[in-house]
């Protein structure tokens, strides 16, 4: 254990450093004194400064170069965060329409649509690790590629995602776990277990394509609250808008949910739990990005703060490892039964081999290196992503700060219509996701979302470039 007296050594030196950059008097590409020095200029010891060095490298303000040291990671230009989106009224039950035509002309261009659908690089995932895995698991039990599971799922996957689940706070039991196909089938069956059509469902706003979609298939209405586009869904604004309505539930993202990024305060988090366990309410969790954080370590989700077990887990495996491997899982509780039925009735579960293999490789000893691996490689992505957009857009331009995930939420002045600028852009085949896709209302008509989920080459920059300009001359044509 790390004494108190430890920690205040490596803090404070990690403090020293980072004002030191942030000051300018260690710049962008320089090299920090070797720890050995760092231990005698600081009087402290190497476990001391390798702690200190490593939290700066967490943080983003460092990078470590094998067999050279550790040199100031090339920072972030600061723009201004978007504004909170303002409401005249107050929220209102909206009836869902229009975005299945949205959703499969936006998902119908190829898979090189680097800024536009929200996707990770593939050379990011592990796909050799996982075919070798795949064709031991297949060697050695051949009846996976014969049969499906209607029992909730692989039990060893279970087992892993239980015993991960103490690194989120939580406690769960293998029982309580059903693997689905993505989080979209996990949102899908709390919203069957839990809803009726026309009942009312309470979503944050920005809120994604696929649960709106989602929404509208399964008969619901929604009821939009304004999330703030750095803070999340704050606990007064969820209070306001649930005053006069009556939801049958909650369907919310705290952890860089797509397509803000945002992040919501622990204190948040646990007052909307404790709200919504007074009242009844249960809430559909989505923490699809909650492991792509980029400090030190990683926010706690909603369902760290259960206590009455109103909150259902919804989490999508494929983002972390693989999206063609079409794993999600939901923490289901006391609706455990409910949940089977509801899956056997809709739908196979997903393939035994695929769950086999993502078990094995957790099992392994690869999952957590490589989910590091994949944490530094997004970081490092949407820094080049929002310097590019400082670089290449109007000074107006505003850009939500990103503490993890792979989305960058841009903010345009009032009054410019990025479906426009989408038309426009499309006539020299670049394709973003413009505000209205992500409400139902007019509020982010003036936004839009890119993906920073693969590295900057020099034809994504021209890209953003050439996004840049549009913006420019929209915004000259609008004065």
């Amino acid at each position: 254990m790390t004494s108190p007296a430890a920690t205040l050594r490596y803090r404070t030196l990690a403090d020293d450093l980072a004002g030191r950059i942030h000051r300018g008097v260690l710049k962008p590409g320089d090299k920090l004194p070797s720890v050995r020095e760092l231990c005698r200029l600081h009087e402290a010891s190497p476990a001391t400064v390798n702690h200190a060095l490593h939290l700066l490298e967490d943080a983003g303000l460092l990078e470590a170069r094998p067999r050279s040291g550790f040199y100031v990671r090339r920072q972030i230009r600061q723009l201004a965060a978007p504004q909170q989106q303002a409401r005249e009224q107050p929220p209102q039950v909206i009836a869902l329409a229009e975005h299945r035509r949205l959703a499969v002309e936006f998902h119908r261009h190829g898979h090189q649509d680097c800024l536009g659908r929200a996707v990770i690089d593939p050379d990011f995932y592990p796909t050799q690790a996982l075919q070798r895995l795949m064709n031991q698991a297949a060697r050695r039990d051949p009846s996976l590629l014969a049969r499906i599971l209607f029992d909730g799922g692989d039990t060893a996957l279970r087992h892993q995602l239980a015993r991960r689940s103490v690194l989120l706070g939580c406690d769960w039991q293998a029982d309580e776990i059903l693997i689905t196909h993505g989080d979209t089938e996990a949102t899908a069956l709390c919203l069957r277990v839990l809803t009726q059509p026309g009942d009312i469902v309470a979503i944050q706003s920005p809120s994604h394509i696929a649960l709106l979609n989602l929404l509208d298939t399964l008969g619901l209405q929604v009821l939009e609250v304004p999330a703030h586009p750095v803070d999340g869904l704050q606990p007064e604004t969820l209070a306001a808008a649930l005053a006069n309505n009556q939801v049958a539930a909650c369907v919310l993202s705290s952890n860089f949910p797509n397509p803000t990024g945002s992040l919501m305060s622990v204190e948040a988090k646990r007052q909307i739990v404790a709200f919504l366990a007074e009242r009844g309410i249960p809430l559909i969790e989505e923490d699809n990005f909650g492991e792509l954080y980029f400090g030190e370590r990683r926010p706690p989700p909603y369902k760290a703060f259960d206590q009455a077990g109103d909150v259902l887990y919804c989490v999508d495996l494929s983002t972390l490892v693989g999206m063609g491997m079409g794993l999600g899982c939901a923490v289901t509780g006391r609706y455990r039964l409910a949940f089977e039925y509801a899956q056997f009735s809709a739908s196979e579960p997903p393939s035994p081999l695929l769950q086999r293999t993502l078990a094995n490789f957790m099992e392994s000893g690869q999952f957590e290196p490589h989910l590091r691996r994949l944490r530094q490689a997004l970081a490092d992505n949407v820094v080049a992503h929002r310097n590019a957009v400082a670089e290449h857009f109007p000074a107006v331009t505003r850009v939500a700060e990103s503490r993890g995930g792979y989305l960058l939420w841009l903010e345009l002045p009032r009054g410019l219509d990025t479906a426009e600028l989408q038309r426009r852009a499309l006539q020299h085949d670049i394709r973003f996701a413009p505000g209205h896709f992500f409400s139902h209302d007019q509020s982010f008509r003036n936004c839009l979302r890119l993906n920073a989920g693969y590295r900057l080459t020099p034809a994504i920059e021209a890209d953003i470039a050439t996004l840049g300009r549009l913006t420019a001359e929209l915004l000259a044509e609008s004065q």
